[in-house]
């Protein structure tokens, strides 16, 4: 009987080896020793809520395992391009495999292409290295939260907005549109364009709501993008 109430005791002990080892983390993909180290802290430091498993390349990593407790999964890229074939066909084969796990890029690359075609093959997130740290940092909660994250830069471009020929886009967009419009692109929230618009945050959902049917789109990231291919001279 006491032999029993050991083994059982042990069984216990082991079960809770393995949830302590099952805990969810932030799997960190890094090739660069220093940029590895300086992500690892810096990270941790600004507020990250998840413990930290770093690998030099996937091929590194135990994937069965790690996929088991990771919660993100953040690649860095390096300088090399998301649209190049061998590239693409890497992102694909690391979703098939880590699936669900949500994917997040670190790219030295800013060139808006590169972040609609790494989006297209599923990532859940396009972080340039040229932001912060808390940016990288709330980037990762968005993708644990469900969201996408693109950087408000891409989208709205590093030159300064050109003025808005409402007169193309008045066959398809309202007045009113066409001002949320002008402020979707420069990534401003709902809550923004309410406040600049004078208009309820209700009304914006709304306009917003709108926009999306007319587009096709089912979000604001694909609404921003098929403005950028199609007004590119109006914008």
């Amino acid at each position: 009987m006491q032999y029993r109430a050991a083994s059982e005791g042990a069984g216990e002990y082991k079960m809770m080896i393995a949830e302590k080892n099952l805990e969810k983390r932030l799997v960190l993909i890094c090739k660069n020793n220093l940029d590895r180290e300086c992500l690892y802290n810096g990270l941790l430091n600004t507020g990250l809520r998840l413990p930290i498993v770093c690998y030099e390349t996937l091929e590194h990593s135990d994937a069965e395992s790690a996929g088991l407790s990771a919660a993100v999964l953040l690649l860095h890229i390096g300088t090399r391009k998301v649209t190049d074939p061998e590239l693409s066909g890497e992102i694909k084969n690391i979703k098939a495999e880590w699936d669900p796990v949500p994917l997040i890029l670190l790219s030295e690359c800013e060139d808006w292409d590169q972040i609609v075609c790494a989006i297209e093959l599923g990532a859940r997130g396009y972080i340039p290295t040229s932001v912060g740290i808390r940016v990288c940092v709330e980037a990762v909660h968005l993708a644990m939260a469900g969201g996408t994250f693109i950087p408000a830069t891409s989208i709205t471009g590093k030159a300064q907005p050109k003025k808005t020929d409402t007169h193309e886009l008045s066959g398809l967009f309202t007045a009113r549109e066409i001002q949320v419009i002008q402020l979707l692109r420069q990534g401003k929230a709902n809550k923004v364009i309410a406040y600049e618009l004078s208009m309820s945050e209700a009304t914006v959902k709304v306009h917003m709501h709108n926009i999306m049917k007319k587009f096709g789109a089912t979000n604001r990231t694909e609404v921003a993008y098929k403005l950028n291919n199609l007004y590119q001279n109006v914008f």
